[in-house]
C-alpha cells in the first residue's frame, strides 16, 4: 500500500470514531441559514443589469447579420439553387435585386412582385436540368403560357428596379 492510500485510511477511520457535540450542527445550520438570508437580502441588480446589457450587445447585431435572406423565401435554400447549376455568387445576386426591389417598391407593389416572382423562379427551376440548361420541353403547354403571362406582369415591376432590365 503507498503512503497516500495509508495516510487516507488513518484519517477515515479517525474521522470516524469523532462524534460532534449536538449543539455545534444546530450553531452550523444557524450560521449557514444567516448566510443564505444575507446573500437573498443583497440587490443582484447590478448583475442582472450588467447581463442584459451584454446580451443586447451581442443580440442586436447578430439578428442583423442573422435576418432571415428574402431569397430563401423563393428558393427555400442555396442548395436548391445549386442543384439546378447555379451558384453561391447568383443566389447572392438574387437576394441583391430582392433587396433593392425591397427598398424601391410600394409594400404591396412588393408583396404582388415577391408572389409573381417566386411562382416565375418555380417553373424555371422545373425547366433548368442540374447543369444549369433551360429545357422549354419539360413544361407543359399551360405552364409555358404561364411563364410567358408572368414576364409580362414583372416587366413593370423590374423596370422600375432597375430602369429598363427584364429578368
Amino acid at each position: 500500500m503507498s503512503i497516500d492510500q495509508e495516510l487516507r485510511e488513518e484519517l477515515r477511520q479517525v474521522a470516524d470514531s469523532m462524534h460532534c457535540p449536538p449543539d455545534l450542527y444546530g450553531r452550523v445550520q444557524q450560521s449557514y441559514q444567516q448566510y443564505v438570508n444575507e446573500k437573498r437580502g443583497r440587490s443582484p441588480m447590478k448583475k442582472r443589469l450588467l447581463a442584459g446589457i451584454a446580451a443586447v450587445a451581442i443580440l442586436i447585431p447578430s439578428a442583423v447579420f442573422a435576418s432571415s435572406y428574402l431569397a430563401d423565401e423563393i428558393f427555400g435554400s442555396v442548395k436548391t439553387i445549386e442543384q439546378h447549376g447555379g451558384s453561391q455568387e447568383s443566389y447572392q445576386e438574387i437576394e441583391g435585386m430582392l433587396q433593392t426591389a425591397k427598398s424601391k417598391l410600394s409594400e404591396a407593389e412588393f408583396k404582388e412582385f415577391m408572389e409573381l416572382f417566386k411562382e416565375m423562379v418555380q417553373l424555371k427551376l422545373k425547366m433548368t436540368d442540374e447543369k444549369g440548361i433551360k429545357l422549354e420541353e419539360k413544361l407543359t403547354q399551360e405552364e409555358k403560357q404561364r411563364f410567358e403571362q408572368l414576364v409580362s406582369k414583372l416587366a413593370p415591376f423590374f423596370e422600375k428596379i432597375n430602369g429598363n432590365a427584364k429578368p
